[in-house]
């Protein structure tokens, strides 16, 4: 439970919460978090603005909801479309590839919530739990450090750590520009998205590993 919800005991009162924090996902996807009001949340929920209040002190406690949504749908995305499996003769320019597509899909369909989240958690840690976010990057950094790892002997970067480090950075710019804010960005510039907008990206992140240092 996020800080600033209240407590569901009954049935009724978890099916209210539902519908809200669903209401509430619609919503994001059709404007920015900043332009949706209370009212218009307990409209689509088919709800009373009481009973919206009822669960939530007010507006901002929704924030954290959203990252919670966002692990619950990428835990089941994992499990099932979203599930990696590189095989022992895969090599390094094909698994980036698939990683990055896999990855920009994900960040495509969900890309709503993350914005919310992230802007709260950089102007108002306090409320989005800036720690939990911080925890949420590395757990989602994780598997393309694993990866490069593992693929360390076609790695030419003479500092393997360095390298990593390059990458992982590399790789949550490009889903906090290009994802979350693609007309407000250097990311407008560009235009290509989906899967040929993934494959140049790992493109070049693979041309960064295979070059030999100076």
């Amino acid at each position: 439970m996020s800080q600033g919800e209240l407590p569901a005991y009954q049935r009724r009162s978890r099916e209210s919460r539902r519908k809200i924090v669903a209401a509430f996902d619609a919503a994001l996807k059709e404007k920015p978090f900043d332009q949706v009001s209370v009212a218009e949340i307990a409209e689509r929920a088919g709800v009373a603005v009481g009973t919206v209040y009822q669960r939530f002190k007010n507006k901002d406690a929704l924030i954290p909801v959203t990252l919670e949504i966002y692990k619950d749908r990428m835990e089941q995305w994992l499990v099932k479309d979203g599930r990696i499996e590189i095989s022992e003769s895969t090599d390094l320019h094909t698994a980036l590839r698939i990683v990055m597509r896999q990855s920009w899909a994900m960040m495509e369909r969900e890309a709503h919530l993350l914005r919310a989240v992230h802007l709260y958690a950089r102007l108002k840690p306090e409320i989005a739990g800036g720690d939990e976010w911080r925890k949420f990057e590395e757990a989602s950094l994780l598997g393309l450090k694993t990866l490069i790892k593992h693929y360390a002997a076609d790695i030419k970067r003479k500092n393997i750590n360095r390298a990593i480090g390059f990458a992982t950075y590399y790789f949550n710019a490009i889903m906090i520009e290009k994802g979350l804010y693609p007309d407000e960005t250097p990311g407008s510039f560009y235009k290509l998205s989906g899967k040929a907008f993934a494959e140049d990206c790992a493109d070049m992140l693979y041309g960064y590993l295979t070059l030999d240092d100076l």
